[in-house]
């Protein structure tokens, strides 16, 4: 089952709290991120002054350009890091491979975030930024996780982020309208979508009739962004992806651009992120992201 084509579940962790047993020690871990923030800026010279809320922003490259609402997204890459230096995140590859958390299901470069549903911190940061500016900032638990903990962030941890800012998108619709249309004439490709906004452009006619509902299908594909970063392929794969046609385990851009396709077909399939993963994305796909996918039905039954 490819994890980036089927629909994913989210499985949330519990947290328990046994009575008498567990001491309320959430002060004291507190007070020594306290510490541990005011010997990291001592020690790296930081002498900003925090903003109401507890943020320390300081802009590292300074530009005119458009800076974001809290109703924006945000498109930009960055490197997180705890205060003891461990690095929790990055988008950038020569990054994690420095410092030994590369992974080859990770897509490096730029992420989207909807900053009204980001973290405090990171929604009052880069509310003031502007695009192509550089700033690190540094949130402390209270506008960051609290007292929660997740991956190699402990609970009350003060979070800093080295942060790019690329482009403010107030309108993902046109913005994904006007990147497809850019797409398209690199790429030579010219038509018009479907009534659902689907493109597909064929390069290999096959044989026999359009591939009809109720059909299971063999095929393989190459799956990317407009900007050409690959995020799922079984081309490499023995045997083809089998898919029954409809169903829910697959995105809706798969549902329609299959049938239009038929045996031995090979074509490009453009899909709005309405026929996707919409608004949210997934763990591995930024909310409002146009996908591509290079397809080739092998077999239908």
């Amino acid at each position: 089952m490819r994890k980036l084509i089927y629909s994913l579940s989210i499985f949330l962790a519990g947290f328990f709290l046994m009575n008498g047993c567990i001491r309320d020690d959430s002060e004291e871990m507190k007070e020594k991120e306290q510490r541990l923030l005011e010997k990291y800026l001592l020690d790296n010279g930081i002498t900003q002054e925090p903003t109401a809320s507890g943020l320390y922003f300081i802009l590292l490259k300074d530009t005119i350009g458009k800076s974001p609402s809290i109703t924006d997204i945000v498109e930009f890459e960055y490197t997180g890091k705890l205060v003891n230096g461990d690095v929790f995140g990055t988008t950038y590859e020569d990054v994690a491979e420095e410092e030994n958390i590369y992974s080859e299901n990770t897509i490096y470069g730029p992420v989207r975030l909807i900053l009204q549903n980001a973290l405090a911190g990171l929604s009052e940061g880069f509310q003031l930024m502007e695009e192509g500016e550089k700033a690190m900032m540094i949130l402390p638990s209270d506008i960051a996780y609290g007292g929660s903990s997740i991956g190699i962030i402990s609970r009350y941890s003060t979070l800093i982020f080295n942060i790019h800012l690329q482009k403010v998108i107030s309108d993902p619709m046109a913005h994904e309208n006007m990147l497809i249309k850019n797409f398209m004439d690199e790429k030579g490709l010219s038509g018009q979508p479907t009534e659902s906004g689907l493109y597909y452009f064929e390069s290999v006619e096959g044989e026999g009739d359009l591939i009809p509902q109720g059909s299971r299908v063999e095929l393989y594909y190459d799956g990317y962004f407009l900007d050409g970063r690959v995020f799922d392929s079984n081309s490499d794969d023995s045997s083809p992806l089998s898919v029954n046609i409809p169903s829910d385990m697959i995105i809706d851009g798969w549902n329609e651009g299959i049938q239009l396709m038929k045996k031995g077909s090979k074509g490009t399939l453009i899909i709005p992120y309405d026929l996707a993963y919409g608004e949210i994305g997934t763990n591995a796909i930024s909310p409002y992201m146009t996908l591509v996918f290079d397809m080739h039905i092998v077999d239908v039954y």
